[in-house]
């Protein structure tokens, strides 16, 4: 259906990549992977024909209709969003439209049936046509699409300009599929996606019956979805077959095969010039080193696979935290008449790292930003555990950027300790190098803002990291890293993201968030699936931890039994809470006096530091002498803080297990 032969793209005299062959035929299922920068939205560019070559040919069957989402959002109409994904052509659109007129026409005419008979020729000519497009179940099919991407019900009549740029990137995504094209193009497709519409896309897309070419960094949406990967890297374009993960593996056996057969061939290469090095001057061998000589020259040299750049970066550990990193007791949350959060409760523990999962408009996100400061609460209570600091990313944080620094120097802004290299090899791994480094801020695009915000945090984590939908502009490569980081970092990590390897690969704990409620579960996202398949079969599988109630009632408990048990549990948890009170005062008392006690070590510390300070001896010796006092108070404090720690977890296990 799409051929592109030997073609190339040159950008300012250097090539992009050149003699490319890439063809995609009827059914193909294409993954389109290679750093930022390398060309793949080129490529796509000339797949449907606003990128011309510089060099080979595109051809394109005759009459193939084509689906195009690209990554920057190209400006709808402001109709109702239902009404906008419906004009999947402008053909559709002018017979819809013509039908319409039509219609009144016959009831005009009715008493003339020369009249009628023009229109109702033309009337079933255009009907057929409508019918061609199944324009009578399009309003069905659109709707169930748009409430598959995450759109509710009430909002389909909702215009267009209404909706935020991520939720217009999925009126077009919906526009697209609507349209069953004959060869679909998609660039990042799950960029504005939660996971329950990743879900949802994935499962369709499964489904399609057309040619499907893909640029993703989703490995795992990748895997499920396409039969072959093109790698599009320094220059070169080439196919592999299978999915990501085989890809990786056959890419690996090939580099292996190259890099011995180099290895081999130059071994070769020395012997032969040692040979010509002892004989050439030597009257009786001279021909035989002039020969070695010449099959030298008509030797294919074996060029070694280009190894990736790998980034040499150790991610800066933050410092340490109290046993608990946050409680949440009857949390409440409400946007007008929708209750969000009533009742709430929630313990994370130092050094869990939880991936929150749920369907969309469950609340993963305003409880993220509840517990980042950056919305209110209207009742219950949040506690941060000793000497906590919460780091939030997201991608509005961009807008805290500084806009007339440079790259470089506003990522010196969050941690001035490192040095120049590690700072350009954290940017260069998140897609900043060479000279990008040192551009404005205030040039940079949403995408590039958001990566740059993202480095800010990893030069400078807090020991509690609030991270909602980290990898989005993040070609793989950087998705490894920051994977890689996640993994050894050391504090607390709440993550809401739609890339399910790195939430299997980073997470020790999954929440699952519906209806207000939450449910904990041990493991990475894999475990969750595994343990959620388990109950739905009705296997015994439960839970870990029940966070907000206590397990579902089994279908033959009946309705008396089940609200007795709830009394006597709500009963329960009043009398734990009621017994830990003094303990948690005291706690906060604890929490309270450390903060001033560390202040106060810090001043004096500063004043010590300075050499002239020791001009005045009087001055000196009772500050030497209280900063002795305030660390054994400071010691002091935080083994009484321990020990009520140990004293309280006993009683909030018991809640926990009520």
């Amino acid at each position: 259906m799409i051929f592109l032969t030997n073609v190339a793209k040159f950008y300012n005299g250097k090539p992009l990549f050149h003699e490319a062959n890439v063809s995609v035929t009827r059914g193909d299922k294409i993954g389109l992977i290679g750093p930022n920068g390398a060309g793949k939205s080129t490529i796509l560019g000339m797949m449907e024909g606003t990128v011309t070559t510089d060099q080979g040919e595109v051809s394109v069957e005759k009459k193939a209709r084509m689906g195009v989402l690209h990554q920057e959002l190209i400006q709808g109409r402001d109709n109702p969003i239902l009404e906008e994904v419906m004009n999947i052509s402008d053909d559709l659109q002018r017979t819809r439209e013509r039908l319409a007129e039509l219609e009144i026409e016959m009831a005009r005419f009715a008493d003339s049936p020369e009249q009628i008979a023009v229109v109702v020729e033309e009337h079933g000519r255009l009907l057929h046509e409508f019918e061609r497009y199944e324009g009578y179940t399009l309003e069905a099919r659109g709707r169930k699409i748009l409430q598959g991407l995450g759109f509710r019900p009430e909002d389909m009549d909702r215009r267009w300009s209404e909706f935020s740029g991520g939720w217009r990137m999925r009126v077009a995504l919906a526009k697209i599929l609507l349209a069953e094209p004959d060869v679909l193009l998609l660039d990042e497709p799950t960029n504005h996606l939660d996971l329950d519409s990743l879900l949802w896309v994935e499962e369709y897309l499964a489904g399609f019956k057309g040619a499907l070419v893909l640029v993703s960094h989703d490995r795992a949406f990748l895997n499920r979805l396409v039969t072959r990967i093109i790698e599009i890297d320094r220059g070169k374009v080439t196919s592999y077959t299978g999915d990501y993960d085989e890809f990786e593996r056959n890419k690996q056996m090939q580099d292996d095969v190259l890099v011995s057969a180099y290895k081999n061939q130059q071994e070769k290469i020395k012997k032969i010039e040692k040979f010509v090095a002892q004989n050439r001057v030597k009257a009786r061998s001279a021909s035989r080193a002039q020969s070695r000589l010449k099959m030298l020259d008509k030797m294919e040299i074996v060029q070694p696979p280009t190894q990736a750049r790998t980034v040499k970066f150790t991610f800066p550990q933050p410092p340490p935290s109290g046993r608990r990193s946050l409680e949440i007791t009857n949390l409440a949350k409400r946007y007008g008449d929708n209750v969000v959060y009533d009742g709430f409760n929630w313990a994370v523990e130092r050094g869990e790292r939880i991936g929150f999962v749920g369907p969309n408009g469950a609340g993963k996100s305003t409880l993220l930003k509840i517990i980042a400061d950056v919305i209110p609460y209207d009742s219950g209570e949040l506690r941060y555990g000793h000497q906590v600091t919460k780091g939030y990313f997201a991608q509005h944080q961009s807008e805290t950027l500084n806009s007339e620094l440079t790259v470089l120097l506003e990522a010196y802004t969050s941690a001035s300790n490192i040095t120049e290299q590690d700072a350009r090899n954290l940017l260069g791994a998140f897609l900043f190098s060479g000279d990008d480094v040192h551009k404005k801020v205030k040039v940079l695009s949403g995408g590039e803002k958001s990566r740059l915000a993202l480095v800010k945090i990893l030069l400078n984590p807090p020991n509690l990291l609030l991270m909602d939908e980290p990898t989005n502009h993040l070609d793989i490569s950087s998705c490894e890293i920051l994977e890689e980081g996640l993994k050894k970092f050391s504090g607390t990590l709440l993550l809401i993201t739609h890339d399910r390897r790195l939430m299997n690969s980073v997470c020790t704990g999954i929440l699952e968030i519906e209806h207000g409620t939450a449910e904990a579960y041990l493991g990475g996202y894999e475990d969750y699936l595994y343990k959620k398949r388990l109950m739905e079969s009705g296997q015994d599988a439960e839970p870990e931890a029940s966070v907000e109630a206590p397990r579902a009632p089994t279908p033959i408990e009946s309705r008396e039994s089940r609200k007795e048990r709830k009394r006597r549990e709500a009963e329960a948890r009043a009398a734990l809470n009621k017994s830990q009170a003094p303990i948690r005062k005291e706690l906060q008392t604890i929490e309270r006096d450390l903060a001033l006690q560390e202040a106060r070590k810090s001043e004096i510390e500063g004043i010590l530091a300075d050499p002239e300070s020791y001009s005045d001896r009087e001055r000196i010796k009772p500050l030497v002498e209280e900063s002795h006092i305030v660390t054994q108070r400071i010691k002091t404090l935080e083994s009484r803080w321990e020990e009520l720690q140990l004293e309280i977890e006993p009683a909030e296990q018991a809640l926990n297990s009520v």
